[in-house]
């Protein structure tokens, strides 16, 4: 320890944040503990306040209340006040041997300054937990000797710069109280740099991945956005890498007098990751370190030398975006629904009538209620949730969509879904999602997955036995349903509740191998990541191929037999390829013109294969199962093109083999490939299962399909439908109860008329995005035009990095020079090519944040999270996209920006605030 003013980071003092500030007092902790922190040395905050109270004569006074204008310009003032004052001679003087001591006679040093908490808040201040805000002071690199003394003044007078100023005004301090320490600290020759978060700073992932920024050359490059960027999000239990790569054309080097600059990246490194999967988990697990260490997630900052060693230059509290909903203006919290199409739409997709959706909701329900009490879920728990079940899907706009937070509500009961939570959302959800669940502790999930791996070994090992019996069983009950075209109404009620009482007890079981699936299938990319890392995503297609045929494969090769003999009887080939009366060559081909043996292939197919076809879950469509003259339409193109069954067997047969070419080729080691061997048959195994389970679905559904129809008549026949199509819109549950008693309104005529009209003016409405928020607290109807759903055509759709959550819309503020207004930005979506601490004052009064550049570390990133705006940055080409004032939509889950037509896009004017913002 010197004499004086200052110590080193060894000294005790150096670890007290009420003299260095927090940022100082980590590292010193840091240091002490063993962590690879560069030696530095501390200026506390004592040597601020004796040069404040000798300028105190040339400090201004700040009105109270002061709005925007005051607080610049006394900002200004300050700032002005410091600089002219200095630092004394003494205190030059030893700041001049402090850095001989770290960097003799050609070295340089980085000076960093830290504002201090008051002595009755010493949790608060600066890169504290409450307040992690990164950038209102001051930073310096590469700091030569003549140099140094006017740049720790300056450091001082970043206590008042007019960004600092603002933003403590807004968090309710006192901007004029500000003390600042500074530390000068050896600087690491740092050929990569890096910021880190133990936790995906954006909020939804926060859990599952830490988040990596690295560019090459000196850390500044990163902070400030002067280097092109790589992003890497590395997995915190299976430490799997993900890449967002970039050109990188820019870094930040040493200045040849000085300081830093913006140099070229070679040419040999701008194609390459700035990290390799390796170097990116040593940073994601020193920053989980850190977290561990301090209790909370951290966002720190390093260097990487040339020889692979990491250097940790500040680490501090990591701003993650906020779990819990917003409150609005007048202090409310505001409740959203999240909901997403995801996979559901290959089932339902576009618009669906409310039968189907009725029927839909159904199978949802009593499925998924038999699943979780398969998956472990006791009784008591799915009775708690049964409301959840009946509203597993939502009709919105005659559109079906998922409910996310029922979705997640109800799977988080399963033992397994903490393992493969990602992977589902992957799978299902297809994007990621807002909705944010209380995840379990460390031990809880230890415990939980402790107990779930007997029971999944159980599961997969008893699952080809159990849906063996279930798809006998699903057969003989397919096959005893009578024809419901020769039953009476009231016995077509009966057959169609004992069905689904018997679908209720068993349905489930088919959905016991999705979990598998997916868990396996993500296993199997990772490993031929790993093992096989050449080998491209055919390879692994491949390997999924030539098992045993499913029942979807099965319908195919049956409809290839009824083509390969229409094609050998020259008669049947010439009327089915050239009369387009599809009914009459139908009627010709069932009576046995062409002879009884195609006759016989034609209508088995039709029996057993029938239900099969485009949209075949939906009610409102006709398959062949209904209208058999469908399958001459299907005939057509097959026989045109010559497939056959064998030729169909043969491409398998060779996908499979060029696949095992290239694992042999790819993966040299033998234990590996019987791994991934053993891996790829079970996946063939399950989802063969999941597949058949699928195909019986498709055929509950044309069975309960039929049983409708012919109701449907019955309906018509007594007055009570003016045609059979009517019976689309109506609920399952208004044609049951028609006969039952239990339905309670008007005449199914009237109630079938509203609705039709209700379904034409939908129809003319573009869908709901993939994905979006609606606000709970209001009708549904209502919420869907306030959280722009119903837009008109896109003008263009520009993609960058999701940075905050949440959705708005609104009218763009293109803005290239932030000397503007700020009122001109209120309420209105702020777009720049890049930002600074000097934008804050915009910023605030932005509705969402737009920037052609940066990374989820930069500072409108943050400041996005901590206000709870929506924000995307790295939109490239953005600005000149864009024009001002037009209407767009800010998705800052997806990182999508869309220009709309305007707001006459939606039935009424996009209003000033936001439907729907997702805080989190």
């Amino acid at each position: 320890m010197t004499q004086g003013v200052t110590f080193r980071d060894t000294a005790a003092q150096a670890s007290d944040p009420l003299l260095v500030g927090h940022k100082f007092a980590r590292q010193a902790q840091l240091r002490a503990a063993g962590y690879g922190v560069p030696e530095f040395v501390c200026l506390p905050v004592e040597a601020f306040d004796a040069m404040r109270a000798a300028a105190a004569a040339d400090f201004p006074e700040l009105a109270p209340d002061g709005g925007p204008d005051e607080l610049a310009h006394w900002s200004k003032l300050a700032t002005d006040a410091v600089l002219q004052a200095g630092a004394s001679d003494d205190l030059a003087a030893e700041l001049l041997r402090e850095f001989d001591g770290l960097a003799g006679n050609d070295g340089t040093v980085a000076v960093r300054s830290c504002a201090v908490p008051a002595a009755d808040d010493v949790e608060g201040g600066e890169d504290s937990a409450d307040d992690p805000f990164a950038g209102l002071g001051r930073s310096f690199l590469a700091v030569g000797r003549e140099e140094l003394v006017d740049r720790v003044v300056e450091c001082w007078a970043s206590a008042f710069t007019a960004e600092g100023v603002l933003y403590r005004a807004t968090r309710g301090g006192d901007p004029t109280v500000t003390r600042m320490a500074v530390g000068i600290q050896r600087l690491v020759p740092a050929a990569r740099s890096f910021v880190a978060f133990s936790r995906d700073p954006r909020g939804p992932l926060a859990g599952e991945q830490s988040l990596v920024a690295a560019a090459y050359g000196l850390g500044e490059g990163v902070v400030q956005e002067q280097a092109d960027v790589d992003h890497f999000f590395v997995h915190r239990s299976t430490g799997a890498v993900e890449s967002q790569l970039v050109q990188k054309k820019r870094r930040v080097v040493t200045g040849k007098a000085g300081g830093t600059t913006v140099g070229e990246v070679p040419a040999a490194l701008a194609d390459r990751p700035v990290l390799d999967d390796a170097t990116a988990r040593r940073v994601a697990e020193l920053a989980v370190s850190l977290e561990d260490h301090f209790g909370l997630p951290q966002d720190i900052e390093g260097a990487i030398t040339e020889d692979g060693d990491i250097h940790l230059v500040q680490a501090r509290p990591a701003a993650i975006a906020p779990l819990a909903p917003a409150a609005d203006a007048s202090g409310s919290v505001a409740r959203e629904l999240h909901w997403s199409n995801g996979n559901i739409s290959e089932s339902f997709s576009g618009f669906t009538c409310a039968l189907t959706y009725s029927v839909a909701c159904e199978l949802y329900a009593v499925g998924f209620e038999e699943l979780y009490r398969r998956m472990g879920v006791s009784e008591h728990t799915l009775r708690r949730h049964r409301y959840e079940l009946r509203r597993m899907i939502g009709y919105l706009d005659g559109r079906v969509y998922m409910r996310l937070e029922s979705w997640y509500r109800l799977h988080s009961q399963m033992r397994a879904f903490a393992s493969i939570k990602r992977q589902w959302e992957n799978a299902v959800v297809t994007v990621g999602s807002s909705v944010v669940v209380e995840a379990p502790g460390r031990l809880k999930r230890l415990v939980m997955r402790t107990s779930e791996i007997p029971a999944a070994a159980a599961r997969r090992a008893l699952a080809p036995v159990r849906m063996r019996r279930f798809f006998g069983w699903w057969d003989e009950r397919r096959d005893a349903l009578p024809d419901p075209r020769t039953q009476s109404a009231g016995e077509i009620v009966e057959d169609y509740r004992e069905l689904w009482a018997d679908v209720a007890l068993r349905w489930g079981g088919t959905l016991v191998t999705n979990p598998h699936v997916i868990a396996e299938l993500d296993l199997a990319e990772r490993l031929m990541k790993r093992w096989a890392p050449q080998a491209d995503r055919g390879t692994l297609n491949g390997m999924l191929c030539d098992g045993p045929a499913n029942r979807s494969v099965l319908a195919l090769r049956s409809l290839l037999t009824v083509a390969e003999a229409v094609a050998a009887h020259p008669e049947a080939n010439g009327s089915v390829l050239n009369d387009k009366d599809s009914a009459g060559v139908w009627r010709c081909l069932a009576d046995g013109r062409f002879g009884t043996d195609i006759a016989e292939l034609a209508q088995s197919h039709v029996k057993r294969y029938g239900d099969r076809g485009l949209h075949d879950l939906k009610f409102e469509s006709t398959v062949v199962a209904n209208a058999p003259h469908l399958l001459i339409d299907q005939l057509r193109p097959v026989i045109s093109t010559g497939r056959t069954v064998e030729t169909s067997t043969e491409e398998e047969c060779r996908a499979r083999q060029e696949a095992e070419g290239e694992l042999r080729a790819h993966c040299s080691t033998p234990v590996r490939r019987a791994v991934l061997r053993v891996l790829f048959w079970s996946l063939r195994r399950n989802l063969l299962i999941r597949e058949n389970a699928r195909f019986c679905r498709t055929e509950l559904f044309g069975a309960s399909r039929r049983m409708v129809n012919a109701l449907a008549q019955h309906l018509v026949e007594a007055g009570e439908l003016e045609d059979v199509r009517d019976v689309y819109d109506l609920t399952i549950e208004e044609v049951l109860g028609a006969y039952e008693g239990c339905r309670v309104g008007g005449e199914l005529r009237e109630l079938a008329r509203v609705r039709a009209a209700t379904r034409k003016k939908a129809l003319q409405r573009a869908d709901p995005p993939n994905v979006f928020a609606t606000d709970a607290d209001v009708p549904l109807t209502v919420a869907l035009v306030s959280a722009g759903t119903n837009r008109g055509d896109a003008a263009s759709t520009l993609t960058g990095l999701a940075s905050s959550g949440g959705v708005v819309r609104g009218q763009a503020r293109v803005v290239t020079d932030p000397n503007i207004d700020p009122e001109s930005c209120r309420g209105k979506i702020l777009v720049a090519r890049e930002t600074d601490p000097g934008w804050l004052v915009l910023m605030l009064v932005a509705k969402a944040l737009v920037a052609e550049r940066g990374t989820v570390l930069s500072h409108m990133a943050i400041t996005g999270r901590i206000f709870g705006v929506p924000t995307v940055v790295a939109v490239r080409g953005v600005v000149d996209s864009v024009p001002d004032g037009a209407w767009v939509e800010v998705d800052g889950d997806r990182g999508t920006i869309t220009v709309l037509d305007g707001p006459g896009a939606v039935d009424s004017p996009v209003p000033d605030e936001p439907g729907a913002v997702d805080a989190s």
